[in-house]
This record gives C-alpha cells, sequence and structure tokens, in this order.
C-alpha cells in the first residue's frame, strides 16, 4: 500500500521508491529512450506511487534522481553500463508507464522485470540478415548495382553478426564497431574481387561506405538532436559525442580497407536503368531499408512494417525533392517533419513507442555516407573533399532536427511548454 499523504515516509519507503523509479529510468536508457520519454516515464512511476514531486538529471548512460514526499527527500544514482537499442522493449515500457494504477514499489518492479528481462525477438543471423539487406537497399539508394549489391549484402551480414556477437559479451563499444567494421570492409572487398571478372576495369570500392551503414548511431544522432532542442544540453552532447566515436571507429576501418585496395569512396554514377523502373525500384528499398533497420533494432514485425511505410512515403518525398534540385539539407527537413507526423499519428494508433517509428524511418536519411567520405578524406589530407562532404553531412544534420524537432512541437504538448506538468498530468 502507498503512504498516507501526511505521514511522514519512512527512509525503508523512500529508498524502495528512489530505486524503483531509477530501475525505470535504466531500463529506457537501455532500451535507446530520449531523455525527455525517460523523465517522462520516471514522472509516472513516481505519480503511481503518491511521489509529490521528482527531480531528475539524465545522460547518456547515467541519470540521478531526487523524489520529495512530505518533508523528506531521497536521492539515488542509476548507471547503464551497456548502450543498445531495443524498440520492443522501449514501446512496452512506455506503454506500461502510461497506463499505470496506483502501485507499490514491488509491484512496479515486478512490472518493469517482466519487460526487462524479456529475451529479443530476434536470433542473432536474422537480425544480421535483417540488417544486411537494409544497407544493400540504402546502397542502391546510393547508385550501388549489382556487383556492389552483392558485396554489400554479404559484407554486412558478416559484420553485423560479428557486432551481435560481440555487443553479448558486453565488449567495448568502439572495439565492436572497429572491428565490425573490418569484417565487413574486407568481405565486401573479397566478394566484388572475386566477381569483378565478370565486370571487368569498374570500380567497385566506394560501394564499402554502404557496407557499414549499419554502424550509423541512429537512435543515439536522433535523440541528440532533439535532446539539444529540448534543451538538455548534457544529454544531447555525451549522445553527439558518442555517435561520433562510433563513426570515427567504423570509419578508421574504411580507411585500411580503401587503402589496402587502392581506391577511395567517390560517388557512384546511376545504375542503367528506365527512370520509371528506377524510381519503382527505389521505393522498393525505402521500405525494405526502414524496415531492415526496425527488425534490427528488435520491433515487432507489425511496427516494421509500420516504420517502412512511414519511412517510404518520407523518402519518396525527399528524392522527389533533390530530382528538382533542392538542397540536400532543406530535402532532409522536409522529409523528416513528414516523419515526425506520421510516426505520432501511426504510433499512437498502434500503442508502439514514437522513436521506434521515427528513427528506423529516418535513419535512411542520415548521411552516413558523407559522414564516413569526410572522415576518409581527413585522414588522406584531401580538403576539398574533407569540407565537401562533412559540410553535406552536418547540414543534412541540422535539417534533420529541424523538421524533426518541428513535427514534435505540432503534436506533443510537452515541446511547446518549457513550464514542468505536475505528475501524473
Amino acid at each position: 500500500m502507498t503512504q498516507d499523504k501526511d505521514s511522514t515516509p519512512s527512509e525503508d519507503d523512500l529508498s524502495a521508491e528512489a530505486h524503483v523509479i531509477v530501475r525505470m529510468g535504466k531500463a529506457l536508457l537501455n532500451a535507446g529512450a530520449c531523455t525527455y520519454r525517460v523523465r517522462r516515464c520516471m514522472e509516472l512511476v513516481a505519480s503511481a506511487m503518491d511521489i509529490e514531486w521528482l527531480q531528475s538529471q539524465v545522460t547518456l548512460n547515467e541519470l540521478t534522481v531526487t523524489l520529495f514526499k512530505g518533508k523528506t527527500f531521497r536521492t539515488q544514482v542509476g548507471q547503464v553500463h551497456s548502450i543498445g537499442v531495443n524498440a520492443d522493449k522501449l514501446s512496452r515500457l512506455e506503454r506500461m508507464a502510461e497506463e499505470l494504477p496506483k502501485s507499490t514499489p514491488r509491484e512496479l518492479e515486478r512490472m518493469i522485470d517482466a519487460i526487462d528481462c524479456q529475451k529479443r525477438r530476434y536470433p542473432p543471423w536474422l537480425n544480421a540478415l535483417c540488417a544486411a539487406i537494409a544497407c544493400t537497399a540504402v546502397g542502391f539508394l546510393n547508385n550501388a548495382w549489382w556487383l556492389a549489391v552483392a558485396g554489400i549484402l554479404v559484407g554486412a551480414f558478416l559484420g553485423q553478426f560479428v557486432r551481435v556477437t560481440m555487443a553479448r559479451f558486453h565488449l567495448n563499444a568502439y572495439l565492436t564497431a572497429l572491428t565490425s567494421a573490418l569484417v565487413a570492409s574486407f568481405s565486401y572487398v573479397g566478394i566484388t574481387a572475386s566477381l569483378s571478372a565478370l565486370a571487368p576495369g569498374s570500380d567497385y570500392g566506394a560501394g564499402c561506405v554502404s557496407a557499414l551503414i549499419f554502424l550509423v548511431p541512429g537512435f543515439p544522432l536522433v535523440n541528440a538532436t532533439l535532446d539539444l532542442v529540448k534543451t538538455d544540453i548534457t544529454a544531447g552532447l555525451t549522445r553527439l559525442t558518442y555517435a561520433f566515436l562510433i563513426l570515427v571507429s567504423a570509419a578508421a576501418a574504411l580507411v585500411v580497407a580503401t587503402w589496402a585496395i587502392g581506391v577511395q569512396p567517390t560517388p557512384l554514377p546511376p545504375p542503367p536503368l528506365d527512370p520509371a523502373l528506377y524510381w519503382l525500384l527505389s521505393a522498393a528499398a525505402s521500405w525494405i531499408g526502414v524496415a531492415g533497420w526496425a527488425v534490427m533494432f528488435n520491433s515487432c514485425l507489425s511496427g516494421a512494417a509500420l516504420a517502412g511505410c512511414v519511412g517510404l512515403i518520407a523518402n519518396l518525398i525527399r528524392l522527389g525533392m533533390l530530382g528538382a534540385g533542392s538542397p540536400l539539407w532543406l530535402a532532409a527537413a522536409v522529409g523528416c517533419f513528414v516523419i515526425g507526423l506520421l510516426a505520432y499519428l501511426s504510433a499512437e494508433k498502434a500503442k508502439l513507442a514514437y522513436a521506434t517509428i521515427a528513427v528506423p524511418a529516418a535513419l535512411i536519411m542520415v548521411p552516413g555516407v558523407p559522414a564516413y567520405r569526410a572522415l576518409v578524406a581527413f585522414s588522406s589530407g584531401d580538403v576539398q573533399t574533407l569540407l565537401v562532404n562533412s559540410s553535406a553531412a552536418i547540414f543534412t544534420i541540422v535539417g534533420m532536427a529541424i523538421g524533426l524537432s518541428v513535427a514534435r512541437i505540432l503534436t506533443e504538448r510537452g515541446w511547446v511548454l518549457d513550464k514542468r506538468r505536475p505528475l501524473g498530468a
């Protein structure tokens, strides 16, 4: 039973309540939630235990909460040791928080444990296969053709499989990214080199970039931009730093691979296809790519299909704007604005977390290829290529942040008002 509001709670009561609130926050951080949703869900848990006021500080992998009940308060700190993404767990935790009745700490602990202890929906090989298919779809959107596509499929599959296997042993995230990028890069080189006799004289080095797209830290990048817009500066900067270091780790492997095969990741020419067929295949690639990311993030199949539909609509709008001559950043901003609106509407009806729809859909617009090319150019001292690609990557990310933020402001009250809401409101 909960404490009477006028009584003075014991230290044991407050300790148990603080523990379960931190437990909820850690589970959400481990699943990939943004700072705003972590805070909001912890407030809902606190409200279910009749906590009068809750203050919290949240970063990428740490959180501190102070709860107040009567004239007594309690502060507790939590830390997440493994940074990951689990869309299914994220949706279940958010739905649980939104539907909580008045509960005791022990009851809440059991609810959280029931969700947090669930195994992933898909085995490692299926996770890697979906990631590889998504990378292949993105490769096609970046003008990869049949030989490069074969290399991307094999390289991304092996790289993601190594990544998932290493993550299960809780190895260092940057070592994991570097190792899986090396496996993906050299697997791509091996496949394309073996098949190059069928098309002699062609340059397939650029397709190596698409084989590493599974390493683009989509959730940290998108959440970082939303955190910064919500003025959660500390959380936003820590997420950006983590995402940048993951990109650097993967780019280091790309540098080694491109040096070993003696090519540079320059853009590929468009495939020799009829324009109508190319658009049809681009639409299919958009849906496949987003749905593949969603499965890689452990979304349910219905959620992955829904995310694919949202990504398909938004990416076709983006590609149409690019074909009409719009700047890359503007096309990404409009595409992400559409993603934000559609994700809000569809996630509400499907009872899924907003991020599980928006992030996979937005990931197909993340400028991973320009970012990798910029880092490779930096290592080789190619200043002109560095400036061109880094500018494209930075302005595209800013455009995405603008699009997603405007959509959030238009659809959620907590993004319009900075005023603190009462617990449970």
